[in-house]
Order: C-alpha cells, then structure tokens, then sequence
C-alpha cells in the first residue's frame, strides 16, 4: 500500500483556513477577531477583555482543556500526552527540562519551561478557577 509524502501540516492549514473562514463569517467585517469576541464573551471590548481572550486561546493551545466540559478528550494541548494516528506522543521532555533541547551558546541544554505548574495553572484559568492568568517575571513558563 502507498503512503502518502503529504506534509502533515498540510491538514493543518486546511483546518486552520476552516476555522478562520467560519470566524470570519460570524463576525462584522470591519471588526477584528479580538474586537468580536472579546465583546460576545466576556461583554466588553476592552484591552483587558482582549488579553483574556487571548490568553485562552493560547492555554487552550498548551494545556488543551483537561477540564473543560465542552472540549473532546482528544484534545491534549501541546504540553499533555495525547495521540496522533495511534501513536503515543509526549513532547513534555522537550519543555520540562528533562531533554536537552534548547540552544545556549551553540550547546544544547535542558531549561525547564514549566517552572511554575506547568500545564495546572493553565487548566484552572480556562475553568475559571483563578481569575487571570499570571506568571512570575522571573519564570520561564511560556
């Protein structure tokens, strides 16, 4: 049986061009994604509303929803086990410090990028445990 030489980010970008079209198409187009939905989410367009939303959208991204009630198990986030094809697949080695996968100097190293909870803090902000998001300025969590 042939296998395909497609790039896996083509289905990416197919999916990615989905979504941004039904976006798009849910929203006034003299209004920015952040202008929209900052309004229908959280009532107000503001900077604060903005980085709210935006700031879900990027623990969503990481941390994949473990608790949320509206988002498929299978939806891992970058930062938690997960499967693709049926294949186990884990990158947190190449954020927890444990792999050294991040350059200083020309020389690999391992940076725990997780220093503050990992994936916890993230999970409690998207379930509305904690009300903002907020990292110390001396950590390396993304």
């Amino acid at each position: 049986m042939a296998t395909s030489k497609r790039p896996h980010y083509l289905g990416f970008i197919a999916c990615l061009t989905l979504l941004l079209g039904s976006v798009s198409a849910q929203r006034p187009t003299n209004a920015t994604v952040c202008d929209f939905y900052a309004q229908a989410r959280y009532g107000a367009n503001t900077s604060e509303t903005q980085l709210k939303f935006i700031q879900n959208i990027v623990c969503l991204a990481f941390e994949g929803g473990s608790k949320l009630n509206n988002v498929s198990s299978e939806i891992t986030g970058i930062l938690r086990p997960g499967k693709f094809n049926g294949i186990n697949i884990d990158l947190q080695q190449y954020f927890n410090g444990s792999r050294a996968s991040t350059n200083v100097n020309n020389a690999p190293i391992g940076i725990n990028w997780l220093d503050q909870g990992g994936t916890t803090p993230l999970a409690a902000f998207l379930a509305g445990e904690s009300e903002k998001l907020a990292l110390a300025d001396t950590s390396n969590q993304l």
